[in-house]
């Protein structure tokens, strides 16, 4: 009997739930805590991706402006870590 990991369930369960249109912004989505950190992660989310963009919803102001500080190193991490090739990351004041 072989075992599957639960890591490769969830990822196979993710990918039928999300389909091909949402694969790419569910993929982003899961990594965004592990490139940004927990603290920023908190306080911030990805919410629409579109022609290569990123929307991310940022809980104020402060905290916009600490992620449009670390947005060039936040872009090519995703790049590098998902695999996707995002252009830019647009941040929004969402409460």
């Amino acid at each position: 009997m072989a075992f599957t990991s639960l890591s490769n369930i969830k990822k196979e369960v993710i990918d039928r739930i999300a389909g091909e249109k949402y694969k790419s912004f569910v993929n982003l989505y899961q990594h965004w805590k592990d490139i940004v950190g927990p603290l920023l992660a908190a306080r911030s989310h990805p919410f629409h991706l579109k022609d290569s963009i990123l929307y991310v919803a940022v809980e104020n102001n402060s905290w916009l402006q600490e992620l449009v500080l670390r947005k060039m190193d936040i872009l090519k991490q995703l790049n590098d870590k998902t695999g996707e090739e995002i252009k830019d990351i647009i941040f929004l004041i969402k409460t």
